[in-house]
Order: structure tokens, then C-alpha cells, then sequence
């Protein structure tokens, strides 16, 4: 352990890891019923996100009346509070316990990519599941994330060890696109949470829902300079089964023959199924439509 990790200005982080360590412990509708309750505080308490989530939903959304969005603001605070409370296992739990949460659909994709020689690219967004998605993966078949380190080091590398513990490596975003290519051509697959919004110089301008977007069209490139597939993916977390079911749809057909914006269109259409599919479980709380081709700041109106 680093020695500056023991430092007086760590030890309420350290508290509150202690804390984490106990939910970890907890059983799951116990865990689940905790998250849940934390996110409807979380939702009357945090007006900044909640106006986020909300704008976001408008924009998302045109159609939805104001109480529709608010039922599924609502709701994904719960999801969130869920999320966190349960990303305890990830940090602490056994491989066995954290298996059981955990299903996989679709990873005959990517079989089939690397059967015929191709390398492959996992394109995701923000989902309140979203680090059960790469231990899925990870359990599976361990590959390279991209992430972005945190400010507070403890955390950073409790986040850090999590993420690696059953075998994926991580590499900052930081080191930008050359070391995601050096990965690729060693055969090894990346990991791509690409559904920021990293201003108009890094994106290219894309329908995404009701909205325009700063979609990322990286995947496609890293994609065209390395024959790989990019398969689009999202964990799920399923009601009915009790488990967090990572969610691969086949791989994305026609990138790279219509240009930037072209590919940006392709990449956000099957996030936008998975959206759909289970609204309040993507990641609305992020300033998601940040950037617009004619300068409007959506968020701006509510503060």
C-alpha cells in the first residue's frame, strides 16, 4: 500500500470504505432495498442532478409528458442507489457470490468475431450496471478497459483493483487512441465506454433519441485501422431474475462507408435500442447533450 494512503487527510475515506465493506456483506434485497432508498433521498436532496436528469429526459424524450419523465427520473435515481450499494460485491465480494449476479446474453458475437480472425471493440454508455458489464466480460474472457482515473488516490485504487481483480487490465484515457491501437493489434479486445460528451473537437454531431448528440466516432476508427467488429453492449439488471445480464447485440454493419458523421449515426442507434428498452437504467445524471451545433445550453434553464 502506498504510504500516502495512511495519510489523516484519507481516514474518512477510509471510513467510509469500511462502511462499503459492510454493505458488501449485506444480503442482496438487502443491499438492493438500502440503494433504492438512498436514491429517493438522493432524488428530493441533489436538485443539481435532478434538473440534469430531467432536462435530459426533455431532450431525450419530446414525446414523454412532464409526469412520465418524472416517474422515470424517479426511478433511475433508484437504479443508481442500487448500483452503487451493489458495486460493494465488485470491491469486496467473492468470485463465487459476484458470479451469481452476473448473466451473459449474445457472446456468440464475439466467438464468431475471432473465429474469423477479427479483433473486436464492446461500444457501451453509462448505465447504472455498468462495472457489472465488465466483470461479466472479465470473468469471461479478461480484456482492456479504458477509464479515467479519479482525484481522491483511494478510491482511484480501490476502483482500479476492482476492476482488475479477475484479470482485465485497464489503460487512462489519458494515453489517447495509439495505445488503444497497440492493444488491438496484439489481438486483445477493448472496452469502450464511448457516450460522453467531450465537446464538439472530439465529436462528431449525431441524432441520438429525440436529440442531437456530440457522439464519439473513436470505435469506428479504432475499428477501420485495426479489422475489428464493434459490438454494441449493455448490462441490464433484470427484475425478474435477480441478476445484472450484460446484453451483446451483433456486431454493427456499413462503419466506415459514410464518413465521421455516418459512423456516429451507426454507433448511436443501437445504444439507443438498449435506451429504449429500459430508460431509467442509462445514466441521465451525465450532461449527456452538453455540446449543440447552434451553442444552446440545455441545462442552463434550470440552473
Amino acid at each position: 500500500m502506498d504510504a500516502e494512503f495512511i495519510k489523516p487527510r484519507y481516514w474518512g475515506t477510509w471510513s467510509g470504505v469500511a462502511i462499503f465493506w459492510l454493505f458488501s456483506w449485506l444480503p442482496r434485497s438487502a443491499r438492493h432495498a438500502l440503494g433504492r432508498t438512498i436514491g429517493r433521498l438522493a432524488w428530493r436532496l441533489n436538485r443539481k442532478r435532478r434538473d440534469i436528469v430531467l432536462a435530459n429526459l426533455e431532450r431525450a424524450f419530446p414525446e414523454w409528458s412532464a409526469d412520465s419523465r418524472e416517474q422515470t427520473g424517479r426511478k433511475h435515481f433508484e437504479m443508481m442507489g442500487q448500483g452503487l450499494i451493489d458495486s460493494s460485491l465488485l470491491w469486496f465480494g467473492s468470485r463465487r457470490r459476484i458470479a451469481a449476479t452476473l448473466d451473459m446474453v449474445g457472446w456468440e458475437h464475439f466467438d464468431k468475431a475471432t473465429d474469423a480472425g477479427k479483433r473486436v471493440i464492446f461500444h457501451t454508455g453509462h448505465w447504472t450496471g455498468l462495472e457489472f458489464g465488465a466483470a461479466a466480460i472479465g470473468l469471461t474472457r479478461p480484456g482492456y478497459g479504458v477509464y479515467n482515473p479519479l482525484k481522491n488516490p483511494v478510491i482511484d485504487a480501490l476502483i482500479y483493483r476492482s476492476r482488475t481483480r479477475f484479470g482485465n487490465r485497464l489503460i487512462a484515457r489519458q494515453d489517447g487512441p495509439r495505445s488503444m491501437l497497440r492493444i488491438l493489434k496484439k489481438g486483445e479486445f477493448l472496452y469502450i465506454v464511448s457516450d460522453e460528451d467531450l465537446g464538439a473537437r472530439n465529436s462528431e454531431f449525431a441524432p441520438f433519441l429525440g436529440a442531437t448528440k456530440a457522439t464519439l466516432a473513436m470505435p469506428a476508427r479504432l475499428a477501420a485501422m485495426t479489422n475489428a467488429v464493434v459490438l454494441p453492449m449493455a448490462p441490464i439488471y433484470d427484475e425478474r431474475k435477480k441478476k445484472y445480464i450484460t446484453r451483446i447485440l451483433p456486431p454493427i454493419e456499413g462503419l466506415g462507408k459514410n464518413g465521421p458523421a455516418g459512423d456516429a449515426r451507426l454507433l448511436n442507434q443501437p445504444l439507443e435500442q438498449l435506451v429504449a428498452e429500459t430508460p431509467e437504467q442509462y445514466m441521465w445524471t451525465l450532461k449527456l447533450f452538453k455540446t449543440q451545433p447552434n451553442g444552446e445550453n440545455i441545462y442552463a434553464k434550470r440552473g
